[in-house]
C-alpha cells in the first residue's frame, strides 16, 4: 500500500492496525518533544476501533502516559498499565541524538508485552536499518518520505 502525505500515513497506520487483528491496548514508543505528536495524531486515526492507546518516552517503562481525548487527542497522565498488545516504535527513537539502543529497548518492552505485533513508522528510512529491523522483526514496517520547499515570496520591508 503506497499513500501520500499526512492522511497517507494515517491511512497505511490504520490499515495495519485492523489487518493486525488485533485490539486492546496499543503502545506508542518514541521520543519526547517530536514523537507524541505522532503518537496523537496517529490515535486520531483509530478512535473508532477498540483500541486504546498509551504512549512511552524512550521505552522508560515506569513512564507510559494514557493518550485521551481533550482537544484531539493529549498525552495524558501517566498508568502502570501493562501486557500491551500492539506497540508501535516510532523513527525518532532511531535518530543519533534520541541515543536509544534497540536491544536493551527490546529487553524492557519484553516485560510489559510479547511483541507478536510490533509497527515500525519512520521518516526518510531513519529506523530501516538491520539494528532495528533485525532485533524487533516488525509485523508492519510503514516509511513516509517527505519533500518540503520553501519559497520566499516578497521582500521584507
Amino acid at each position: 500500500m503506497t499513500e501520500k502525505g499526512l492522511v497517507g500515513l494515517s491511512r497505511c497506520f490504520r490499515k495495519a492496525i485492523i489487518d493486525s487483528k488485533k485490539t486492546g491496548k496499543l503502545l506508542f514508543v518514541g521520543t519526547p518533544f517530536t514523537c507524541i505528536p505522532f503518537a496523537e495524531f496517529l490515535t486520531y486515526s483509530i478512535r473508532d476501533l477498540p483500541i486504546k492507546t498509551y504512549f512511552s518516552p524512550n521505552g522508560d517503562v515506569p513512564v507510559i502516559l494514557n493518550v485521551k481525548e481533550g482537544i484531539g487527542y493529549i498525552a495524558g497522565e501517566k498508568t502502570d498499565e501493562k501486557d500491551f498488545d500492539i506497540v508501535v516504535l516510532l523513527g525518532g527513537l532511531a535518530m543519533l541524538k534520541s541515543q536509544v539502543n534497540p536491544y536493551e529497548l527490546k529487553e524492557k518492552l519484553k516485560k510489559i508485552s510479547k511483541l507478536d505485533c510490533v509497527i515500525g513508522i519512520c521518516f526518510q528510512g531513519v529506523m530501516d536499518k538491520p539494528e532495528w529491523i533485525n532485533t524487533f522483526k516488525f509485523t508492519y514496517f510503514i516509511n513516509a518520505e517527505m519533500l518540503v520547499s520553501l519559497f520566499k515570496l516578497s521582500e521584507e520591508k
